[in-house]
């Protein structure tokens, strides 16, 4: 190569060079600027701290708080440090640091959340968010008044949501040993959860995901279940399915129920619901007589269909002799 070959190369690579500062402190503008949107929203933090040059922004968070309008809801966390590499244009991870607290006066609500590790994700395109994950370790969960639950723990707690075709986003949670405690109640048996299901016609999250979950679950949600498992004392439980609610939040669809034993279901119901194994002994004896044994990864099972009409509860065309499930409001 002769000079002047190199002469072009070292000047690309200066140019480059000067892109590349030019694009980071231009992501460090941005993140300044969100950084004092989001104060007046109420969302601030004790103290910020950018950095990361040259590969990546990082911002370390201490004591993040939240105020809404006139104090109605306030919230607060230890603090948090976000990373995002300029190299995944719109990847953020995230490390989340205990304790989170939240308050609302008006609904009695107080419940402050402890955790050992928990770490976050998110995606974001041009019209906003669009993924996120959370994953949290030994979580524990207390409320001192507006919900039914004393404490809820966890060994283990982790969501995501992504998107699927059109306006859908996919959802997946796994829970490990809940243990939940009710206000009222000794607390309930330990149990595992796995969900993985698809949310319908949810539309753009954008810049307030919030906003748009919330108008979702107000309107006429639709959510297909790909496989629901729950295991708690002897009973193992799965179904999967299509359900929805109308207008006027009542329930409608059907699913697949999956169960190992009809005794340890109704044993189930029973402990989350005293009395329920005596009121609804012929609804129980009905399903038992209309299941049938499939070979499932957790063994073999006992399936039959449920269908779900205005929240009624249908056992393939015979109703089921049990209260119809109240309409369900967000």
């Amino acid at each position: 190569m002769g000079r002047r070959g190199t002469g072009w190369l070292v000047g690309v690579i200066v140019l480059l060079g000067l892109l590349w500062v030019g694009y980071w402190y231009a992501a460090h503008y941005a993140a300044e600027t969100a950084i004092a949107r989001a104060g007046a929203r109420g969302i601030a933090c004790g103290s910020v701290d950018l950095s990361g040059f040259p590969l990546q922004l990082d911002l370390r968070c201490d004591k993040a708080t939240y105020a809404g309008a006139n104090s109605a809801a306030t919230g607060a966390i230890a603090g948090f440090t976000a990373h995002a590499p300029l190299y995944q244009p719109g990847q953020i991870n995230a490390k989340l640091e205990a304790p989170l607290t939240l308050n609302v006066p008006g609904r009695n609500l107080a419940v402050t959340a402890n955790w050992t590790a928990g770490s976050a994700t998110g995606g974001a395109g041009f019209s906003g968010l669009n993924a996120a994950s959370a994953a949290f370790t030994t979580l524990k969960v207390e409320s001192s008044g507006g919900l039914p639950i004393a404490s809820a723990t966890a060994d283990s707690a982790s969501g995501a949501i992504s998107p699927a075709d059109g306006s859908s986003y996919n959802l997946a949670s796994s829970i490990r040993h809940l243990l939940v405690t009710p206000t009222d109640a000794a607390a309930y048996p330990q149990l595992d959860l796995d969900l993985a299901a698809t949310a319908h016609n949810v539309g753009a999250l954008g810049v307030d995901p919030q906003r748009a979950i919330v108008a979702w679950l107000r309107g006429t949600p639709e959510l297909d279940i790909s496989s629901l498992r729950l295991a708690a004392q002897d009973a193992v439980i799965a179904a999967s399915g299509t359900l929805s609610l109308s207008k006027d939040g009542l329930l409608n669809g059907s699913i697949l129920l999956r169960y190992n034993n009809i005794d340890a279901l109704a044993n189930l119901v029973e402990t989350l619901h005293p009395g329920a194994k005596e009121k609804y002994a012929v609804a129980f004896q009905g399903i038992a007589g209309m299941s049938k044994k499939v070979d499932t990864t957790d063994g073999p099972m006992l399936q039959t269909a449920l269908t779900f009409t205005d929240g009624l509860i249908w056992l393939t065309v015979i109703p089921l002799p049990v209260t119809p499930i109240p309409p369900i409001r967000f």
